[in-house]
Protein backbone atom coordinates (compact mmCIF):
# COMPACT_ATOMS: atom_id res chain seq x y z
CA UNK A 1 0.00 0.00 0.00
CA UNK A 2 2.92 2.34 0.70
CA UNK A 3 4.18 1.89 -2.87
CA UNK A 4 0.75 2.77 -4.31
CA UNK A 5 0.45 5.83 -2.07
CA UNK A 6 3.91 7.13 -2.95
CA UNK A 7 3.51 6.47 -6.70
CA UNK A 8 -0.22 7.06 -7.24
CA UNK A 9 0.39 9.93 -9.67
CA UNK A 10 2.63 7.78 -11.90
CA UNK A 11 0.21 4.84 -11.79
CA UNK A 12 -2.72 7.09 -12.74
CA UNK A 13 -0.64 8.56 -15.58
CA UNK A 14 -0.12 5.05 -17.00
CA UNK A 15 -3.86 4.34 -16.65
CA UNK A 16 -4.73 7.55 -18.48
CA UNK A 17 -2.38 6.55 -21.31
CA UNK A 18 -4.20 3.23 -21.59
CA UNK A 19 -7.67 4.79 -21.63
CA UNK A 20 -6.57 7.42 -24.15
CA UNK A 21 -5.22 4.79 -26.53
CA UNK A 22 -8.32 2.62 -25.98
CA UNK A 23 -10.61 5.48 -27.06
CA UNK A 24 -8.28 6.35 -29.96
CA UNK A 25 -8.31 2.71 -31.11
CA UNK A 26 -12.11 2.46 -30.89
CA UNK A 27 -12.51 5.55 -33.06
CA UNK A 28 -10.25 3.98 -35.70
CA UNK A 29 -12.12 0.66 -35.54
CA UNK A 30 -15.40 2.53 -36.08
CA UNK A 31 -13.94 4.08 -39.23
CA UNK A 32 -12.77 0.67 -40.46
CA UNK A 33 -16.27 -0.75 -39.81
CA UNK A 34 -17.52 1.31 -42.78
CA UNK A 35 -15.45 -0.82 -45.18
CA UNK A 36 -17.68 -3.34 -46.94
CA UNK A 37 -15.07 -5.89 -48.07
CA UNK A 38 -14.65 -8.36 -45.17
CA UNK A 39 -11.07 -9.30 -46.07
CA UNK A 40 -9.94 -5.69 -46.29
CA UNK A 41 -11.83 -4.88 -43.07
CA UNK A 42 -10.10 -7.73 -41.18
CA UNK A 43 -6.68 -6.64 -42.47
CA UNK A 44 -7.33 -3.01 -41.56
CA UNK A 45 -8.47 -3.99 -38.06
CA UNK A 46 -5.19 -5.85 -37.55
CA UNK A 47 -3.21 -2.87 -38.90
CA UNK A 48 -5.08 -0.44 -36.60
CA UNK A 49 -4.43 -2.76 -33.67
CA UNK A 50 -0.72 -3.16 -34.36
CA UNK A 51 -0.15 0.58 -34.88
CA UNK A 52 -2.25 1.52 -31.83
CA UNK A 53 -0.38 -1.01 -29.69
CA UNK A 54 3.02 0.24 -30.86
CA UNK A 55 1.95 3.83 -30.17
CA UNK A 56 0.71 2.77 -26.71
CA UNK A 57 4.00 1.02 -25.94
CA UNK A 58 5.91 4.12 -27.10
CA UNK A 59 3.88 6.27 -24.68
CA UNK A 60 4.48 3.82 -21.82
CA UNK A 61 8.20 3.66 -22.61
CA UNK A 62 8.51 7.47 -22.68
CA UNK A 63 6.57 7.91 -19.43
CA UNK A 64 8.59 5.26 -17.57
CA UNK A 65 11.87 6.56 -19.01
CA UNK A 66 10.99 9.93 -17.48
CA UNK A 67 10.11 8.29 -14.13
CA UNK A 68 13.46 6.49 -14.14
CA UNK A 69 15.42 9.63 -15.02
CA UNK A 70 13.73 11.61 -12.20
CA UNK A 71 14.32 8.82 -9.71
CA UNK A 72 18.00 8.68 -10.61
CA UNK A 73 18.37 12.30 -9.53
CA UNK A 74 16.70 11.50 -6.19
CA UNK A 75 18.79 8.34 -5.72
CA UNK A 76 22.05 10.18 -6.50
CA UNK A 77 21.01 12.87 -4.02
CA UNK A 78 20.31 10.25 -1.34
CA UNK A 79 16.61 11.16 -1.16
CA UNK A 80 15.34 7.71 -2.16
CA UNK A 81 16.47 4.11 -2.28
CA UNK A 82 17.19 2.36 -5.54
CA UNK A 83 14.27 0.25 -6.79
CA UNK A 84 15.40 -1.65 -9.90
CA UNK A 85 11.95 -3.13 -10.67
CA UNK A 86 9.92 0.02 -10.09
CA UNK A 87 8.87 0.29 -13.76
CA UNK A 88 7.38 -3.20 -13.68
CA UNK A 89 5.65 -2.52 -10.35
CA UNK A 90 4.13 0.74 -11.60
CA UNK A 91 2.78 -1.03 -14.67
CA UNK A 92 1.58 -4.01 -12.64
CA UNK A 93 -0.52 -1.77 -10.40
CA UNK A 94 -1.77 0.20 -13.41
CA UNK A 95 -2.81 -3.11 -15.02
CA UNK A 96 -4.51 -4.58 -11.94
CA UNK A 97 -7.98 -3.75 -13.25
CA UNK A 98 -7.11 -5.48 -16.53
CA UNK A 99 -5.86 -8.64 -14.85
CA UNK A 100 -8.79 -8.78 -12.41
CA UNK A 101 -11.45 -8.18 -15.06
CA UNK A 102 -10.03 -10.65 -17.57
CA UNK A 103 -9.14 -13.19 -14.88
CA UNK A 104 -12.66 -13.22 -13.43
CA UNK A 105 -14.11 -13.43 -16.95
CA UNK A 106 -11.92 -16.46 -17.79
CA UNK A 107 -12.93 -18.22 -14.56
CA UNK A 108 -16.64 -17.57 -15.27
CA UNK A 109 -16.29 -18.90 -18.84
CA UNK A 110 -14.54 -22.08 -17.64
CA UNK A 111 -17.15 -22.69 -14.92
CA UNK A 112 -19.93 -22.23 -17.48
CA UNK A 113 -18.19 -24.57 -19.93
CA UNK A 114 -18.13 -27.31 -17.27
CA UNK A 115 -21.86 -27.11 -16.63
CA UNK A 116 -22.06 -24.02 -14.45
CA UNK A 117 -25.14 -21.83 -14.23
CA UNK A 118 -26.00 -19.49 -17.12
CA UNK A 119 -25.32 -16.60 -14.74
CA UNK A 120 -21.58 -17.27 -15.14
CA UNK A 121 -21.91 -16.78 -18.90
CA UNK A 122 -23.84 -13.56 -18.30
CA UNK A 123 -21.07 -12.23 -16.02
CA UNK A 124 -18.51 -13.24 -18.64
CA UNK A 125 -20.44 -11.34 -21.36
CA UNK A 126 -20.49 -8.14 -19.28
CA UNK A 127 -16.81 -8.37 -18.34
CA UNK A 128 -15.88 -9.33 -21.92
CA UNK A 129 -17.50 -6.15 -23.24
CA UNK A 130 -15.70 -4.08 -20.60
CA UNK A 131 -12.19 -5.43 -21.10
CA UNK A 132 -12.50 -5.40 -24.90
CA UNK A 133 -13.08 -1.67 -24.58
CA UNK A 134 -10.34 -0.82 -22.05
CA UNK A 135 -7.87 -3.04 -23.95
CA UNK A 136 -9.18 -2.20 -27.43
CA UNK A 137 -5.70 -1.50 -28.77
CA UNK A 138 -5.21 -5.31 -28.80
CA UNK A 139 -8.65 -6.09 -30.28
CA UNK A 140 -7.79 -6.39 -33.98
CA UNK A 141 -4.58 -8.35 -33.38
CA UNK A 142 -6.18 -10.83 -30.96
CA UNK A 143 -9.20 -11.34 -33.23
CA UNK A 144 -6.85 -11.87 -36.18
CA UNK A 145 -4.54 -14.30 -34.35
CA UNK A 146 -7.40 -16.50 -33.17
CA UNK A 147 -9.65 -16.16 -36.24
CA UNK A 148 -9.00 -19.81 -37.14
CA UNK A 149 -11.06 -21.03 -34.14
CA UNK A 150 -14.57 -21.70 -35.42
CA UNK A 151 -16.29 -22.63 -32.12
CA UNK A 152 -17.61 -19.40 -30.60
CA UNK A 153 -17.24 -20.39 -26.92
CA UNK A 154 -13.71 -21.70 -27.42
CA UNK A 155 -12.80 -18.60 -29.42
CA UNK A 156 -14.03 -16.26 -26.67
CA UNK A 157 -12.13 -18.23 -24.01
CA UNK A 158 -8.85 -18.29 -25.98
CA UNK A 159 -9.18 -14.61 -26.90
CA UNK A 160 -9.73 -13.81 -23.21
CA UNK A 161 -6.47 -15.57 -22.39
CA UNK A 162 -4.84 -13.38 -25.06
CA UNK A 163 -6.21 -10.29 -23.31
CA UNK A 164 -4.76 -11.57 -20.03
CA UNK A 165 -1.30 -12.07 -21.56
CA UNK A 166 -1.14 -8.79 -23.54
CA UNK A 167 -0.73 -6.47 -20.48
CA UNK A 168 2.33 -8.50 -19.45
CA UNK A 169 4.08 -7.06 -22.52
CA UNK A 170 3.23 -3.54 -21.34
CA UNK A 171 4.79 -4.37 -17.95
CA UNK A 172 8.01 -5.40 -19.72
CA UNK A 173 7.97 -2.20 -21.81
CA UNK A 174 7.56 -0.09 -18.66
CA UNK A 175 10.38 -1.91 -16.91
CA UNK A 176 12.67 -1.39 -19.90
CA UNK A 177 11.77 2.31 -20.08
CA UNK A 178 12.35 2.82 -16.36
CA UNK A 179 15.62 0.87 -16.37
CA UNK A 180 17.03 2.82 -19.32
CA UNK A 181 15.72 6.11 -17.94
CA UNK A 182 17.44 5.49 -14.62
CA UNK A 183 20.67 5.08 -16.61
CA UNK A 184 19.90 8.10 -18.83
CA UNK A 185 20.28 5.90 -21.89
CA UNK A 186 18.59 7.08 -25.08
CA UNK A 187 18.24 4.84 -28.13
CA UNK A 188 19.00 7.69 -30.53
CA UNK A 189 22.37 8.07 -28.82
CA UNK A 190 23.39 4.83 -30.54
CA UNK A 191 23.42 6.77 -33.80
CA UNK A 192 25.11 9.86 -32.40
CA UNK A 193 27.86 7.86 -30.69
CA UNK A 194 26.91 9.05 -27.18
CA UNK A 195 25.15 6.91 -24.58
CA UNK A 196 24.16 9.88 -22.47
CA UNK A 197 22.75 13.22 -23.44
Amino acid sequence: MKFIKENSYDIVKLLINQLGIAIFSMMLYLSVALIEDKGVKASMNILVSVLSTLFYFALLYAACWEFGAKDRIRIDGGKMKKSPFKGALLSLFANLINFLTVGIAIICKIIHAFGGDEAFNFVFAILNTFFRFILSMYLGAINGIFSYISDVDTSFLVQSIGYFVAPIISILVCQLGYWLGSREFRFWSLFSGNKKS
